[in-house]
């Protein structure tokens, strides 16, 4: 049984996608689901790397920090599927298929949106989510390196050679999904662990990756900073956005602003109309909370300043009257 796409209740599919680990699929997927659910949205979850389970573990360290912290945080209903037991290409595939179907199924039919994490590798299973995906999302770190996952690039003149096989996976999806139900697949790239500097090799990834979204037709967009706080929450099971908003204890730095801004950035470039109205309902309110966390950490840097002032107008004050009362001895 396929997902029915033209039910009442049809949910938006957002596929994480790279077939190279260590691009920040997960962090991104968590965030994205975090930010939907606190937008008011229903979410579900797919983990499809039932080996890995990267996305499985962070909604289970969730769940630990809510019990142990007696914190109330959002979940999405969230599925794993597990990869077919059967040895018979045919067998498996079928397997995998029927209970994709049916999970998806299930989510689509009671959420706003669904988001899959796929494995940094080919499987049925990834090549399946990404045929039933509206969006589809490729996290990539901003190198040559991982580049590669999209095209084979010229070293010389920096030409396109040819997409890559991962590329190429993502036009037969498009073709099925529109052989399907006549459905379009948005495919967005983001760059993450940007640099702040205008470093060579940072303005020649843009010169390829604006070359590339010409020929194979996708988006690029802002990622993630290379920031510690994202590695960070991981083993709590939050993100960004709970720091600010929830009594987790941990405190709240302009890093912590930063890195939400990146987050709403994000989801702007999703370019959904109901995520846009949500986020246009709460910047006033954020924008607010924003200015006072900034004042706080002005005010704590000021009364430091004070301080130390304080300290070395103190010092100097008992080296005077230490002189002074040498003089006086003398």
């Amino acid at each position: 049984m396929e997902p029915s796409l033209q039910s009442p209740k049809h949910a938006h599919v957002i596929v994480l996608g790279n077939e190279k680990g260590g691009s920040g699929k997960t962090t991104t997927g968590m965030h994205l689901i975090v930010s939907l659910l606190r937008l008011g949205f229903s979410v579900g979850s797919m983990d499809l790397d039932s080996r890995q389970r990267s996305l499985s573990r962070y909604v289970e360290n969730r769940r630990q920090t809510m019990q142990r912290e007696k914190v109330p945080l959002p979940l999405p209903h969230h599925i794993v599927i597990q990869k077919s037991p059967f040895n018979i290409s045919d067998e498996a595939e079928q397997d995998e298929r029927d209970r994709f179907n049916m999970a998806l199924s299930r989510l689509m039919s009671t959420h706003d949106f669904v988001v899959i994490d796929s494995p940094g590798n080919d499987t049925f299973l990834s090549r399946l989510a990404h045929s039933y995906a509206n969006t589809v999302i490729t996290p990539i770190n901003d190198s040559f390196v991982d580049l590669d996952v999209l095209a084979t690039v010229d070293g010389q003149s920096l030409q396109v050679v040819k997409p890559s096989i991962y590329s190429e996976m993502i036009w037969e999806q498009k073709l099925k999904r529109a052989k399907r139900d006549g459905g379009s697949i948005e495919w967005i790239v983001m760059r993450n662990r940007l640099s702040n500097l205008n470093a060579k090799n940072k303005l020649m990834v843009t010169q390829v990756l604006t070359e590339l979204a010409r020929r194979i037709g996708f988006r690029v967009a802002p990622g993630f900073s290379e920031r510690v706080i994202f590695r960070e929450l991981f083993l709590q099971g939050l993100t960004v956005l709970d720091i600010m908003q929830d009594g987790t204890n941990m405190s709240v730095s302009l890093s912590h602003v930063a890195a939400r801004q990146e987050v709403r950035d994000l989801l702007k470039t999703l370019r959904i109309p109901q995520v846009d109205a949500k986020l246009s309902e709460f910047r006033t309110a954020v924008t607010a909370e924003e200015q006072a966390v900034a004042g706080q950490a002005s005010q704590r840097t000021a009364a430091a300043a004070v301080a130390k002032e304080e300290a070395k107008l103190e010092a100097a004050e008992a080296a005077e009257a230490d002189v002074k009362a040498e003089r006086a001895t003398a």
